[in-house]
Protein backbone atom coordinates (compact mmCIF):
# COMPACT_ATOMS: atom_id res chain seq x y z
CA UNK A 1 0.00 0.00 0.00
CA UNK A 2 1.32 2.93 -0.75
CA UNK A 3 0.90 6.64 1.21
CA UNK A 4 -1.17 7.74 -2.11
CA UNK A 5 -3.48 4.96 -1.45
CA UNK A 6 -4.24 5.46 2.23
CA UNK A 7 -7.62 6.28 3.54
CA UNK A 8 -8.55 6.60 7.24
CA UNK A 9 -9.60 2.83 7.09
CA UNK A 10 -5.49 2.26 7.73
CA UNK A 11 -6.18 3.13 11.18
CA UNK A 12 -8.21 0.13 11.93
CA UNK A 13 -4.80 -1.65 11.77
CA UNK A 14 -1.37 -1.76 13.99
CA UNK A 15 -0.39 1.99 14.41
CA UNK A 16 2.56 3.47 15.73
CA UNK A 17 3.02 6.94 16.30
CA UNK A 18 6.47 9.05 16.53
CA UNK A 19 7.30 12.69 17.62
CA UNK A 20 5.15 14.75 19.70
CA UNK A 21 1.79 14.98 18.42
CA UNK A 22 0.50 18.85 18.93
CA UNK A 23 -3.27 18.42 18.88
CA UNK A 24 -3.92 15.66 21.42
CA UNK A 25 -1.75 13.26 23.79
CA UNK A 26 -0.04 10.19 22.69
CA UNK A 27 -2.95 8.35 25.00
CA UNK A 28 -6.06 10.02 23.69
CA UNK A 29 -4.18 9.32 20.59
CA UNK A 30 -3.99 5.84 21.00
CA UNK A 31 -7.56 5.84 22.28
CA UNK A 32 -8.81 6.80 18.91
CA UNK A 33 -7.13 4.23 16.84
CA UNK A 34 -8.61 1.45 19.26
CA UNK A 35 -12.02 3.36 18.47
CA UNK A 36 -11.68 3.10 15.00
CA UNK A 37 -10.61 -1.06 15.29
CA UNK A 38 -6.82 -0.39 15.13
CA UNK A 39 -4.28 -1.78 17.65
CA UNK A 40 -2.11 1.67 18.92
CA UNK A 41 1.30 0.66 19.40
CA UNK A 42 4.47 2.40 21.23
CA UNK A 43 7.33 0.46 18.79
CA UNK A 44 7.48 -0.11 15.13
CA UNK A 45 7.50 -3.70 14.35
CA UNK A 46 7.47 -5.85 11.15
CA UNK A 47 3.61 -6.24 12.22
CA UNK A 48 3.34 -2.59 12.36
CA UNK A 49 0.56 -1.07 9.38
CA UNK A 50 0.93 2.60 9.80
CA UNK A 51 3.84 5.15 11.12
CA UNK A 52 2.14 8.62 12.11
CA UNK A 53 4.79 11.32 12.38
CA UNK A 54 3.36 13.94 15.31
CA UNK A 55 3.52 17.81 14.02
CA UNK A 56 5.80 18.50 17.19
CA UNK A 57 9.21 17.53 17.85
CA UNK A 58 11.49 16.18 14.80
CA UNK A 59 12.01 12.06 15.04
CA UNK A 60 15.43 12.80 14.22
CA UNK A 61 18.78 11.46 16.78
CA UNK A 62 21.08 13.87 17.71
CA UNK A 63 23.35 13.16 15.23
CA UNK A 64 21.02 13.94 12.13
CA UNK A 65 20.14 10.34 10.90
CA UNK A 66 16.43 9.07 11.52
CA UNK A 67 15.07 7.48 14.98
CA UNK A 68 14.74 3.98 15.75
CA UNK A 69 11.31 4.07 14.87
CA UNK A 70 11.63 6.04 11.51
CA UNK A 71 14.57 3.81 10.21
CA UNK A 72 12.16 0.58 11.23
CA UNK A 73 9.03 2.09 9.30
CA UNK A 74 11.58 2.53 6.34
CA UNK A 75 13.37 -1.17 6.39
CA UNK A 76 9.87 -3.10 7.30
CA UNK A 77 8.31 -0.92 4.09
CA UNK A 78 5.42 0.57 6.54
CA UNK A 79 3.45 3.62 5.32
CA UNK A 80 4.54 6.73 6.89
CA UNK A 81 2.06 10.34 7.26
CA UNK A 82 1.77 13.31 9.02
CA UNK A 83 -0.50 14.19 12.21
CA UNK A 84 -2.23 16.65 9.94
CA UNK A 85 -3.39 13.64 8.09
CA UNK A 86 -4.43 11.59 10.80
CA UNK A 87 -6.43 14.79 11.93
CA UNK A 88 -8.40 14.77 8.56
CA UNK A 89 -8.83 10.73 8.52
CA UNK A 90 -10.80 11.32 12.16
CA UNK A 91 -12.88 14.44 11.31
CA UNK A 92 -10.98 16.89 13.25
CA UNK A 93 -9.76 19.98 11.74
CA UNK A 94 -7.56 22.54 13.00
CA UNK A 95 -9.05 26.08 13.18
CA UNK A 96 -8.54 28.65 10.04
CA UNK A 97 -7.49 31.10 12.44
CA UNK A 98 -5.40 28.96 15.43
CA UNK A 99 -2.69 31.44 16.25
CA UNK A 100 -2.50 33.42 13.18
CA UNK A 101 -1.71 36.47 14.09
CA UNK A 102 0.22 38.13 11.45
CA UNK A 103 -1.01 40.10 8.39
CA UNK A 104 1.43 39.22 4.72
CA UNK A 105 2.81 42.99 5.71
CA UNK A 106 3.76 41.95 9.20
CA UNK A 107 5.52 39.04 7.76
CA UNK A 108 7.14 40.77 5.13
CA UNK A 109 8.22 42.75 7.79
CA UNK A 110 9.68 40.06 10.13
CA UNK A 111 11.36 38.40 7.33
CA UNK A 112 12.49 40.66 5.01
CA UNK A 113 11.16 39.27 2.54
CA UNK A 114 8.94 41.19 -0.19
CA UNK A 115 5.26 41.28 0.39
CA UNK A 116 5.01 39.12 -3.47
CA UNK A 117 7.51 36.45 -1.76
CA UNK A 118 5.31 36.16 0.67
CA UNK A 119 2.00 35.80 -1.91
CA UNK A 120 4.37 33.51 -3.37
CA UNK A 121 5.61 31.04 -1.10
CA UNK A 122 2.03 30.79 0.11
CA UNK A 123 0.85 29.72 -3.19
CA UNK A 124 3.76 27.15 -3.17
CA UNK A 125 2.45 26.11 -0.12
CA UNK A 126 5.86 26.71 1.79
CA UNK A 127 3.44 29.24 4.03
CA UNK A 128 -0.11 28.28 5.76
CA UNK A 129 -1.66 31.48 5.17
CA UNK A 130 -5.53 31.36 6.46
CA UNK A 131 -7.62 33.95 5.42
CA UNK A 132 -4.67 36.48 4.98
CA UNK A 133 -3.29 35.50 8.29
CA UNK A 134 0.16 34.20 9.10
CA UNK A 135 1.42 31.79 12.15
CA UNK A 136 4.49 31.62 13.88
CA UNK A 137 5.71 28.48 12.65
CA UNK A 138 4.91 30.90 8.97
CA UNK A 139 7.40 33.12 10.48
CA UNK A 140 9.49 30.78 11.56
CA UNK A 141 9.56 29.52 7.95
CA UNK A 142 9.88 32.62 6.36
CA UNK A 143 13.11 33.48 8.23
CA UNK A 144 14.53 30.34 7.14
CA UNK A 145 13.90 30.78 3.25
CA UNK A 146 14.90 33.90 3.38
CA UNK A 147 18.18 33.30 4.92
CA UNK A 148 18.17 30.52 2.14
CA UNK A 149 17.54 32.53 -0.76
CA UNK A 150 20.29 35.06 0.57
CA UNK A 151 23.12 32.09 0.14
CA UNK A 152 22.44 31.40 -3.02
CA UNK A 153 19.47 28.68 -3.05
CA UNK A 154 17.33 28.83 -5.83
CA UNK A 155 13.46 28.59 -4.54
CA UNK A 156 12.89 25.95 -7.31
CA UNK A 157 15.86 23.95 -5.46
CA UNK A 158 14.17 24.54 -2.08
CA UNK A 159 11.04 23.07 -3.59
CA UNK A 160 12.55 19.74 -4.53
CA UNK A 161 14.65 19.32 -2.08
CA UNK A 162 11.52 19.32 0.33
CA UNK A 163 9.68 17.34 -1.72
CA UNK A 164 12.42 14.98 -1.58
CA UNK A 165 13.10 15.03 2.00
CA UNK A 166 9.21 14.72 2.37
CA UNK A 167 9.13 11.43 0.29
CA UNK A 168 10.85 9.89 4.10
CA UNK A 169 8.95 12.04 6.37
CA UNK A 170 5.87 13.41 5.10
CA UNK A 171 5.02 17.08 5.17
CA UNK A 172 8.08 18.24 6.81
CA UNK A 173 8.28 22.10 6.75
CA UNK A 174 10.66 24.93 7.69
CA UNK A 175 8.62 25.10 11.05
CA UNK A 176 9.41 21.65 12.41
CA UNK A 177 13.31 21.77 11.39
CA UNK A 178 16.65 23.86 10.69
CA UNK A 179 17.73 23.71 7.02
CA UNK A 180 21.16 24.66 5.67
CA UNK A 181 22.70 25.16 2.67
CA UNK A 182 24.89 22.13 1.28
CA UNK A 183 26.43 21.28 -1.96
CA UNK A 184 25.39 21.84 -5.27
CA UNK A 185 22.73 24.86 -3.46
CA UNK A 186 20.99 21.52 -2.12
CA UNK A 187 19.60 21.47 1.33
CA UNK A 188 20.59 19.92 4.39
CA UNK A 189 18.93 19.70 7.54
CA UNK A 190 21.02 20.18 10.38
CA UNK A 191 21.20 18.66 13.93
CA UNK A 192 23.41 19.59 17.03
CA UNK A 193 25.46 16.88 16.29
CA UNK A 194 26.01 17.31 12.36
CA UNK A 195 23.02 17.04 9.31
CA UNK A 196 21.68 14.74 6.97
CA UNK A 197 21.20 15.21 3.26
CA UNK A 198 17.55 15.20 1.68
CA UNK A 199 17.73 11.51 1.66
CA UNK A 200 17.91 11.32 5.36
CA UNK A 201 21.47 9.81 5.16
CA UNK A 202 23.92 11.48 7.52
CA UNK A 203 26.30 13.76 5.65
CA UNK A 204 28.94 15.45 8.33
CA UNK A 205 31.48 13.56 10.57
CA UNK A 206 31.20 13.33 14.17
CA UNK A 207 32.32 11.55 17.00
CA UNK A 208 31.31 8.23 16.96
CA UNK A 209 29.09 6.53 19.37
CA UNK A 210 29.28 2.84 20.12
CA UNK A 211 26.01 3.20 22.44
CA UNK A 212 24.24 4.80 19.24
CA UNK A 213 20.86 3.60 19.70
CA UNK A 214 20.00 3.33 16.05
CA UNK A 215 23.33 1.32 15.36
CA UNK A 216 22.94 -1.13 18.69
CA UNK A 217 18.77 -1.49 17.38
CA UNK A 218 19.93 -2.56 14.03
CA UNK A 219 22.86 -4.46 14.79
CA UNK A 220 20.75 -6.50 17.51
CA UNK A 221 18.54 -7.17 14.52
CA UNK A 222 21.09 -8.37 12.14
CA UNK A 223 22.83 -10.67 14.35
CA UNK A 224 19.32 -11.94 15.57
CA UNK A 225 18.59 -12.59 11.86
CA UNK A 226 21.78 -14.85 11.80
CA UNK A 227 21.31 -16.73 14.68
CA UNK A 228 24.17 -15.37 16.97
CA UNK A 229 21.81 -14.68 19.70
CA UNK A 230 25.03 -14.21 22.38
CA UNK A 231 25.93 -11.22 20.24
CA UNK A 232 21.90 -9.78 19.93
CA UNK A 233 21.18 -10.17 23.64
CA UNK A 234 23.93 -8.11 24.62
CA UNK A 235 23.33 -5.28 22.19
CA UNK A 236 19.82 -5.44 23.45
CA UNK A 237 20.69 -5.70 26.75
CA UNK A 238 23.09 -2.83 25.95
CA UNK A 239 20.24 -0.64 24.18
CA UNK A 240 18.02 -1.58 27.21
CA UNK A 241 20.08 0.65 29.55
CA UNK A 242 21.43 3.25 27.07
CA UNK A 243 17.46 4.17 26.00
CA UNK A 244 15.28 3.33 29.56
CA UNK A 245 12.28 4.29 27.94
CA UNK A 246 12.16 2.29 25.02
CA UNK A 247 10.27 -0.51 25.37
CA UNK A 248 10.95 -1.92 21.64
CA UNK A 249 14.54 -3.41 23.00
CA UNK A 250 13.04 -5.47 25.64
CA UNK A 251 9.88 -6.69 23.43
CA UNK A 252 12.85 -7.80 20.80
CA UNK A 253 14.89 -9.62 23.63
CA UNK A 254 11.87 -11.07 25.09
CA UNK A 255 10.62 -12.84 22.06
CA UNK A 256 14.25 -13.91 21.44
CA UNK A 257 14.69 -15.42 24.37
CA UNK A 258 11.57 -17.39 24.04
CA UNK A 259 12.38 -18.86 20.95
CA UNK A 260 15.58 -20.44 22.47
CA UNK A 261 13.56 -21.67 25.24
CA UNK A 262 14.92 -19.06 27.48
CA UNK A 263 11.57 -18.98 29.18
CA UNK A 264 12.21 -17.44 32.58
CA UNK A 265 14.69 -14.36 31.16
CA UNK A 266 12.41 -14.24 28.32
CA UNK A 267 9.13 -13.33 30.70
CA UNK A 268 11.37 -10.89 32.63
CA UNK A 269 12.24 -8.89 29.43
CA UNK A 270 8.69 -9.07 28.16
CA UNK A 271 7.36 -7.65 31.89
CA UNK A 272 10.49 -4.99 31.22
CA UNK A 273 8.50 -4.11 27.97
CA UNK A 274 4.93 -3.54 29.91
CA UNK A 275 6.39 -1.51 32.27
CA UNK A 276 7.91 1.04 29.90
CA UNK A 277 4.96 1.15 27.98
CA UNK A 278 1.67 -0.23 29.50
CA UNK A 279 -0.49 0.11 26.37
CA UNK A 280 2.06 -2.36 24.86
CA UNK A 281 -0.78 -4.52 23.75
CA UNK A 282 1.82 -6.95 21.48
CA UNK A 283 3.90 -7.28 24.37
CA UNK A 284 1.11 -7.88 27.04
CA UNK A 285 -0.19 -10.63 24.54
CA UNK A 286 3.40 -12.25 23.62
CA UNK A 287 3.45 -12.25 28.20
CA UNK A 288 0.38 -14.02 28.25
CA UNK A 289 0.87 -16.56 25.12
CA UNK A 290 4.33 -17.12 27.06
CA UNK A 291 2.64 -17.86 30.18
CA UNK A 292 -0.32 -19.96 29.02
CA UNK A 293 2.79 -22.25 27.51
CA UNK A 294 4.09 -22.67 31.31
CA UNK A 295 1.19 -23.91 32.35
CA UNK A 296 0.02 -20.50 34.48
CA UNK A 297 -3.22 -19.98 32.84
CA UNK A 298 -4.75 -17.46 35.75
CA UNK A 299 -1.30 -14.86 35.19
CA UNK A 300 -1.90 -15.61 31.04
CA UNK A 301 -5.30 -14.40 31.60
CA UNK A 302 -4.49 -11.56 33.35
CA UNK A 303 -1.69 -10.49 30.68
CA UNK A 304 -4.34 -11.11 27.90
CA UNK A 305 -7.11 -8.76 29.51
CA UNK A 306 -4.84 -6.13 29.47
CA UNK A 307 -3.69 -6.72 25.81
CA UNK A 308 -7.96 -6.11 24.93
CA UNK A 309 -8.31 -3.32 27.36
CA UNK A 310 -5.30 -1.05 25.17
CA UNK A 311 -6.99 -2.99 21.98
CA UNK A 312 -10.43 -3.60 21.59
CA UNK A 313 -10.71 -5.45 18.51
CA UNK A 314 -6.89 -7.41 19.08
CA UNK A 315 -8.41 -10.30 17.06
CA UNK A 316 -5.67 -12.33 18.42
CA UNK A 317 -5.75 -11.58 22.14
CA UNK A 318 -9.54 -11.90 22.07
CA UNK A 319 -9.17 -15.96 20.79
CA UNK A 320 -6.65 -16.65 23.19
CA UNK A 321 -8.28 -15.11 26.06
CA UNK A 322 -11.94 -16.68 25.03
CA UNK A 323 -10.02 -19.85 24.67
CA UNK A 324 -8.54 -19.77 28.12
CA UNK A 325 -11.27 -18.77 30.20
CA UNK A 326 -13.34 -21.89 27.98
CA UNK A 327 -10.79 -24.00 29.69
CA UNK A 328 -11.36 -22.84 33.05
CA UNK A 329 -15.18 -23.45 32.89
CA UNK A 330 -15.70 -19.83 32.62
CA UNK A 331 -17.97 -20.06 29.93
CA UNK A 332 -20.66 -17.15 30.38
CA UNK A 333 -17.27 -14.98 29.81
CA UNK A 334 -16.14 -16.74 27.32
CA UNK A 335 -18.38 -16.69 25.02
CA UNK A 336 -18.66 -12.66 25.34
CA UNK A 337 -15.29 -12.63 24.20
CA UNK A 338 -16.02 -15.68 21.36
CA UNK A 339 -18.70 -13.11 19.71
CA UNK A 340 -15.88 -9.89 20.20
CA UNK A 341 -13.87 -12.55 18.12
CA UNK A 342 -16.37 -13.07 15.64
CA UNK A 343 -17.60 -9.55 15.23
CA UNK A 344 -13.74 -8.86 13.46
CA UNK A 345 -13.08 -12.21 11.94
CA UNK A 346 -16.05 -14.66 10.06
CA UNK A 347 -14.05 -15.73 7.07
CA UNK A 348 -11.63 -17.73 8.41
CA UNK A 349 -10.56 -21.45 9.42
CA UNK A 350 -10.09 -19.29 13.45
CA UNK A 351 -14.01 -18.28 12.78
CA UNK A 352 -15.02 -21.29 12.27
CA UNK A 353 -13.05 -23.07 15.36
CA UNK A 354 -14.73 -19.85 17.20
CA UNK A 355 -18.08 -20.43 16.45
CA UNK A 356 -18.05 -23.88 17.69
CA UNK A 357 -16.78 -22.60 20.92
CA UNK A 358 -19.07 -20.15 21.07
CA UNK A 359 -21.58 -22.48 20.99
CA UNK A 360 -20.08 -25.21 23.29
CA UNK A 361 -20.09 -22.20 25.86
CA UNK A 362 -23.29 -21.60 24.98
CA UNK A 363 -24.85 -24.55 26.05
CA UNK A 364 -22.51 -24.91 29.11
CA UNK A 365 -24.52 -21.41 30.34
CA UNK A 366 -28.15 -22.92 29.85
CA UNK A 367 -26.97 -26.02 31.12
CA UNK A 368 -25.81 -24.52 33.90
CA UNK A 369 -29.13 -22.43 34.77
CA UNK A 370 -31.14 -25.28 34.38
CA UNK A 371 -29.37 -27.13 36.63
CA UNK A 372 -29.50 -24.40 38.97
CA UNK A 373 -33.06 -24.14 38.50
CA UNK A 374 -34.03 -27.92 39.81
CA UNK A 375 -31.43 -27.45 43.04
CA UNK A 376 -33.53 -24.94 44.31
CA UNK A 377 -36.19 -26.46 46.63
CA UNK A 378 -40.05 -26.38 46.04
CA UNK A 379 -41.77 -23.54 47.58
CA UNK A 380 -44.27 -24.94 50.43
CA UNK A 381 -47.93 -23.48 51.56
CA UNK A 382 -48.10 -23.41 55.55
CA UNK A 383 -51.43 -24.08 57.14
Amino acid sequence: MTPIELDSSALASSVAFTGRLACMTRAEAFEIVAQRGGMPSPAVTKRTKLLIVGELGWPLLDDGRPSNKLSRANAYGVPIVSERRFLEWIGRVIPDNLHKTYSADQLAALSKLSGDKIQELAHLGLLDERAGRFGFRDLASARQIAKLLTDGVRLSEIIRSVSEIRTWLPEVGFANVRFHLGPSHGLEVEQPGGRTDKHGQFVLAVDECRHNPDDLFARAQSAEEVGDIADAEGLYRILMKSDPTDASAPFNLGNMLRTCGRNVEAEAALRAATRIEPTFAEAWYNLGDLLDEQGRPEVAIECLRKAVLVAPSYADALFNLALLLQRKNQYTEAADYWRRYLASDCQTEWATRARRSLKFCEMQVIWSLLLDSRAKPTPTCSI
